[in-house]
């Protein structure tokens, strides 16, 4: 598994990926007028990553992030995507 960091205007994507497919994306932030939140998606039909689900933490540990992921990508997943954050936190938001 390989987790892959991009930052785009106020957001911030970890790419999860499985032997080169998408496993889920991890964002945080989002259109500069809304409040930054945490977001998890899986892909869908299609293409499309479907949102499954959201939580709002200022400062993530990554155990924090562990615990609210591993219901939903299973533990290895969450524990390469809480190891990604805490190697390289997404930028503060201007919202708090």
């Amino acid at each position: 598994m390989t987790v892959q960091r991009t930052h785009i205007g106020h957001q911030t994507r970890y790419e999860l990926r499985d032997a080169g497919v998408l496993s889920c994306v991890l964002t945080y932030g989002g259109a500069e007028i809304e409040p930054a939140v945490w977001k998890i998606l899986l892909p869908g039909p299609d293409g499309t990553e479907d949102l499954y689900g959201t939580d709002r933490f200022l400062a993530p540990t990554a155990p924090l992030l562990r615990a609210w992921l591993a219901p939903i990508v299973g533990d290895d997943r969450a524990a390469a995507l809480a190891s990604a954050v805490d190697a390289a936190p997404p930028r503060p938001s201007g919202w708090l």
